[in-house]
């Protein structure tokens, strides 16, 4: 799963709250998600192009956490937004 191609939808903008949380608007759907701390974390790896094994890295090092915590939180978040159509999965090279 750490090695599968992602990227955000283009369907998808993203705004930063005067709170500092991001929310996350898809276009065509009208639904909104909100993002935590890590969550924002990883929208912005996937943002960059970044491997998600390079975003769990990330985690690992900004927020102390292991390896196994941060993986889970990278692969849980990644299918989520996946399955909301907010990213996508790419098959082969994007």
């Amino acid at each position: 799963m750490l090695d599968d191609k992602i990227s955000p939808s283009s369907e998808v903008v993203d705004t930063t709250l005067n709170d500092g949380e991001v929310v996350l608007l898809h276009l065509e759907s009208k639904m909104y998600y909100s993002l935590n701390p890590t969550g924002e974390r990883i929208w912005r790896g996937l943002k960059e192009g970044v491997s998600l094994n390079e975003i769990s890295q990330r985690l690992q090092d900004e927020f102390d956490v292991s390896e196994q915590d941060a993986d889970r939180s990278v692969v849980d978040l990644v299918n989520e937004l996946c399955e909301q159509k907010l990213a996508l999965r790419h098959n082969g090279n994007i």
